[in-house]
């Protein structure tokens, strides 16, 4: 069954639901799902989040706040006094990991240390924890999709970061009586998405192709390897149907959200280019290869489906048609403030 309403589960009213990171890629597409959900329901949602929250929706509330701004942190959630956090704020990406690996560690490890000391005024609530499918790393070579029993073993400082705040919340989290789900997503892409990752640096530049403003080249990088995609419209839901759960969920729970279905970069690379409006050709850009690249990463969410009935909704094409109109109209309204 589908948590269409924060009541899937049966649980109490009143939900009150902090999403971090809410300014983000995929904050921008929770907060909405989330406040669509709660209407009427007596729930209520908030986001917190580095600057300003664009196109919020009606009746959540937002507060810029830095997670490594430890004294706002506990202010904020002492007042609001969440019974479910959903932790979405970090620095999400292996490039900017492996350049900055300190501040990967200060933002992600750090930021996450001050949130625990946050809710230590609200025992009792269940912190949803996103984590990363990256985490699983090396077991990956084992060349078939993964599923939350295999141990992981983190290649890059992202997952690093990732694999041990899963450990310090193991720690931390049952002295102050606060439950925690772990959440391992996969790749996942949609309208929004940073160019800093893959599907939406060739959308970006197909659409700049597209408008003559470069030459007719894409530039990629290792195009053989194979990634589990999912809309990040599939993604949202997941999480709101596991925070419509909260009550049913056990302690320490770990979920893959995943599609299963592994496809190559260069597959992906040519399902974007048969949408193009302008022909090109493709470059492999030395700066664009991974030294550590995994073969095949891919997850197996049957745990999910089994607790929440979640499978993926949005289509391949669905989803690839909504990345490049997306890249196409960002790009249109940038030049038309420029």
């Amino acid at each position: 069954m589908s948590a269409l309403s924060l009541h899937g589960s049966g649980g109490p009213v009143g939900r009150r639901i902090l999403v971090t990171g809410a300014a983000g890629f995929v904050g921008g597409h929770v907060l909405p799902l989330l406040a669509t959900m709660s209407a009427g329901a007596g729930d209520c949602v908030a986001g917190i989040g580095r600057g300003r929250a664009p196109h919020l929706p009606e009746g959540v509330s937002y507060a810029a706040i830095d997670l490594l701004d430890e004294a706002a942190l506990r202010g904020f959630v002492a007042r609001f006094r969440p019974t479910a956090i959903l932790h979405l704020a970090g620095l999400a990406s292996v490039a900017d990991s492996a350049s900055g690996p300190g501040q990967t560690w200060r933002v992600n490890v750090n930021g996450l240390m001050n949130l625990v000391a946050a809710v230590e005024a609200v025992p009792g609530c269940t912190f949803f924890f996103v984590s990363s499918g990256e985490v699983y790393g090396s077991a990956f070579l084992a060349g078939h999709a993964l599923s939350e029993a295999v141990e992981p073993l983190p290649r890059n400082t992202y997952a690093r970061s990732k694999w041990v705040g899963e450990q310090l919340l193991r720690d931390l989290l049952p002295r102050i009586g606060v439950k925690l789900v772990v959440l391992r997503p996969f790749n996942h892409i949609g309208p929004g998405q940073d160019e800093r990752f893959v599907v939406a640096s060739f959308a970006g530049q197909i659409a700049r192709i597209e408008a003559g403003l470069v030459p007719p080249c894409l530039e990629v990088g290792n195009l053989s390897s194979y990634r589990d995609f999912l809309d990040v419209a599939d993604v949202a839901n997941a999480y709101a149907d596991l925070i419509g759960r909260a009550d049913a969920l056990a302690d320490g729970s770990v979920f893959n959200i995943s599609s299963g279905q592994p496809r190559t970069i260069a597959s992906v690379l040519e399902d974007l280019r048969a949408r193009a409006r302008v022909p090109f050709e493709i470059r492999i850009a030395p700066e664009r290869v991974r030294p550590t690249e995994i073969p095949l990463a891919a997850g197996d969410a049957g745990r999910l489906h089994a607790a929440t009935g979640w499978q993926p909704r949005v289509s391949w094409d669905a989803a690839l048609t909504r990345v490049l109109d997306d890249a196409r109209a960002r790009l249109a309204d940038a030049r038309k403030s420029g």
